[in-house]
């Protein structure tokens, strides 16, 4: 059987007698590769080289003339046979001066963007699109039985989409997925959605690939970031100048280099071919269709091609600690927990989009515009009528035998279960059967407490996917007090988000904090303030509440509960003539997360973020009721904007501002702090610990209170720092800013505090990742409560960045 394969692979496919010819072009003085120059065989189609000035020759009708040119260098001629299994060519330099125009028609082409970039020039558009994502051997098998042994195994991850593509100019891009499966899996994998292996336009300022942002060849900063030559000039209907682009501040910007092929008549892109040898290997590949009745080019196809480079990125659908689907690994901490992944060196990711259907004049609805991809219902259950109508690409033998053969690998290495467990873990979980551990709630440690050991979590979809009971139990060993909480998550519906929440808890809480349903990070490895916090308050509370997201990029939340409230401090609040120091609330909250220019993909499991852009607001209000038999009346307002400058560099600027406001018969225990950091002991060494991202400090904890205070954090992280290859510590500069006031500090009883009213002022550095994710923190406070000392102002702490 398997020799008459053979013979049927050599009668149906004759190219494969064709000769592979590898080589490559060099400036013959110095050395240096030539990037794109031009192979031009007598019977067969130019070819240009690679960056590195390799090239490859499959041809078929031997021995024949290859004709080998460059700008700028003189033309030769090369004779090759069935002998040649090899070419090293060298040019050298013509010696005439040419002026080059190349900078002044690529700035022109720049000028012209808003005529050629169709989400400039037009209103509106529509398209489907069919896209193959692949990941296979690059094996150059030579003979027909490497290519049946290849075809016998099928492929390492394969995974189709269909979907349509929906552009106005006032809201922007949606993608409807109608159809999505992976080879080997029961439900889609829609990771390969939030890879961004495909982007659509080449004319952005900056092109985000696969988890970087590179300059944009023909965006504003496009001269300053790189530099260009005019190869040559196409001959056809529309032709087009051939232009070579390299990057010019490559330590600096990260860039691509390749060729971008313009129209000789508008500057138009036609087609773009783009290549990088770094971290990873890339090859990428644009083409664009001409419509007349527009003067338009529009992408046609956009192709994409990522090889394992010298490491130091990690390339994966899941994660390189899972193996499958994974290019190239990268060091994890989930490595403990899996293990190494021993991932086949010769792999390679393929993925490849085709644009057809396509309408210039849409102008319709959008359906649905809330998410920027949205998986439909229907879209992961699609019978084969629906493929064969909708593939843009043969769907080959090899592609047939991958499910089979992925679903044996898949059983085998146990993916399903190691998928769980990394999902599990990025939300601060480990799966056990039907149980997920809550890790947060295994090991803390405060001065209040001593040690803290607990268990708790939730069930999983095992037991049901329609509701989880979750809940705790933890004892602190310095107190000598058990507490606990137990509730349950009722999910009406995943896709939006909605859920019933019920819960009952018994523990301590630190006095005047106030925290935000939404936008918060329920898990961390490390909670920096926890460790020294030493006033809190105990508390039971009962409530209820409803979580709805309104669209992907509004989050909300609303709670009703019952809280009976008990002092760990000799404190008392002085109302209406008495003191009280035990109390209970009857309250309301509701909490909200906008990020309006976030981009979401929405799948009928849930929303998943893609990228996260700034501004984002979080707010909260609190209402207090004396009626429920609640004893006070106030209100607790909180206002938070966050915003980003990310830079091409890799520099970055963040600013927080946030403001709280309280009014009515408001106890101390439910004011406001400004989150300090700094233990109240007398020297630095024995204030050290770890640094926040959005506390002060060298504020002593307990030092101020207030009922209405702003603060703001600047934190600007200058370009990564290059002391070796896989050494870049990073510096960050920040300052940070409080004011607040106390309308009446005379009715909290027994706690001696300050007001904030002159405003609270400290700058300092960090210095992180200097020795894996550990780094240090300096900071010193001025200002109006500036303190004797130099000691009692100045901290030193320790960072800790860990990414999982």
């Amino acid at each position: 059987m398997k020799i008459l394969l053979v013979f049927l692979l050599l009668f149906v496919c004759p190219d494969m007698l064709a000769q592979t010819i590898p080589g490559r072009v060099i400036n013959r003085e110095t050395r240096e590769p030539l990037a794109f120059a031009s192979i031009q065989p007598e019977n067969h189609p130019r070819v240009l080289t690679n960056i590195d000035g390799s090239f490859q020759l499959d041809l078929e009708q031997l021995p024949q003339s290859l004709t080998i040119s460059y700008p700028g260098y003189q033309a030769i001629e090369v004779n090759v046979d069935r002998s040649t299994r090899y070419l090293q060519i060298g040019l050298d330099r013509s010696g005439r001066s040419v002026k080059d125009h190349s900078e002044d028609l690529i700035g022109e082409a720049i000028n012209r963007n808003h005529q050629n970039d169709p989400e400039r020039a037009l209103e509106g558009f529509k398209f489907r699109t069919y896209s193959k994502f692949i990941i296979d051997t690059k094996s150059n098998a030579g003979s027909p039985i490497e290519i049946m042994a290849d075809t016998a195994n099928g492929r390492a991850f394969l995974s189709e989409k269909v979907s349509e593509n929906f552009f106005r100019s006032r809201t922007g891009t949606k993608e409807l997925v109608t159809g999505i499966q992976t080879a080997g899996f029961d439900r889609p994998v829609y990771n390969v959605l939030a890879m961004e292996i495909n982007p659509f336009s080449i004319y952005k300022d900056d092109y985000r690939l696969y988890k970087t942002e590179y300059a944009g060849p023909l965006g504003k900063g496009a001269l300053r970031n790189y530099e260009y030559q005019v190869l040559d000039t196409t001959k056809s209907d529309r032709p087009a100048y051939i232009v070579h682009f390299k990057p010019k501040r490559e330590k600096i910007v990260a860039g691509l280099e390749g060729i971008i092929y313009l129209d000789t008549t508008s500057l138009a892109v036609q087609k773009v071919r783009a290549q990088l040898l770094g971290e990873i290997r890339l090859e990428i590949d644009h083409n664009y269709e001409y419509f007349p009745g527009k003067d338009l080019w529009f992408p046609s196809e956009q192709s994409t091609i990522i090889r394992p480079g010298s490491g130091g990125k990690e390339v994966a659908v899941f994660d390189s600690s899972i193996g499958v689907g994974t290019i190239q690994p990268k060091k994890s901490v989930l490595n403990l927990i899996f293990g190494s992944a021993n991932v086949d060196k010769n792999l390679f990711l393929s993925s490849t989009t085709r644009n057809f259907d396509i309408d210039l004049n849409f102008d319709g609805i959008i359906p649905t515009p809330g998410a920027t991809i949205e998986v439909t219902d229907e879209a992961p259950n699609k019978d084969p009528d629906f493929w064969n109508e909708y593939r843009q690409s043969e769907y080959t033998l090899r592609d047939r035998v991958t499910s089979e053969n992925l679903d044996v690998l898949l059983k085998e290495n146990k993916v399903a279960r190691k998928i769980q467990v990394k999902n599990a873990i990025s939300t601060g979980y480990y799966p056990l059967k039907y149980w997920d551990v809550d890790l947060s709630k295994i090991f803390k440690f405060n001065n209040y407490e001593g040690i803290r050991l607990g268990f708790g979590g939730k069930t999983n979809d095992l037991i049901s996917e329609k509701f989880n009971i979750n809940g705790y139990t933890t004892y602190g060993f310095k107190d000598e007090v058990m507490k606990y909480g137990i509730g349950s998550r009722i999910f009406l519906n995943k896709r939006t988000g909605t859920n019933l929440n019920f819960y009952v808890s018994r523990d301590i809480q630190e006095t005047a904090s106030f925290n935000y349903l939404k936008g918060r990070n329920t898990f961390s490895i490390i909670e920096p303030r926890f460790v020294n916090i030493n006033f809190f308050y105990n508390y039971r509370t009962y409530w209820a509440g409803i979580q709805h997201n309104i669209t992907p990029n509004l989050e909300t939340e609303f709670r009703l509960g019952r809280e009976e409230i008990w002092q760990i401090r000799d404190y008392n609040f002085s109302v209406d003539g008495r003191q009280v120091g035990e109390y209970d609330l009857s309250t309301a909250t509701l909490s909200f997360l906008w990020r309006p220019f976030s981009r979401f993909l929405s799948t009928p499991e849930g929303n998943r973020i893609l990228e996260r852009k700034f501004p984002q607001v979080t707010g909260q209000i609190q209402q207090s009721f004396e009626a429920f038999d609640g004893e006070f009346d106030f209100t607790r307002v909180g206002l938070k904007l966050e915003h980003e400058i990310k830079r091409l560099d890799l520099s970055r600027t963040e600013f927080i501002l946030e403001g709280n406001y309280g009014f009515g018969e408001l106890p101390l225990t439910h004011v406001f702090h400004a989150y300090p950091n700094n233990p109240n002991r007398p020297a630095i060494l024995r204030r050290f610990s770890v640094a926040g991202r959005t506390s002060f400090e060298t504020m002593y904890f307990n030092e101020f209170y207030s009922d209405r205070q702003a603060m703001l954090h600047i934190r600007h992280q200058v370009r990564p720092l290059r002391i070796a290859y896989n050494y870049r510590p990073e510096l960050v500069l920040i300052s940070r800013f409080a004011i607040g006031d106390f309308s009446n500090q005379a009715n909290h009883l027994n706690i001696p505090f300050n007001t904030l009213e002159h405003g609270y002022s400290e700058a300092g550095f960090e210095i992180n990742k200097i020795i894996s994710g550990l780094g240090l923190s300096f900071a010193y406070r001025y200002g109006a409560y500036h303190l004797p000392t130099f000691d009692q102002n100045f901290s030193l702490k320790f960072t800790f960045l860990l990414q999982l």
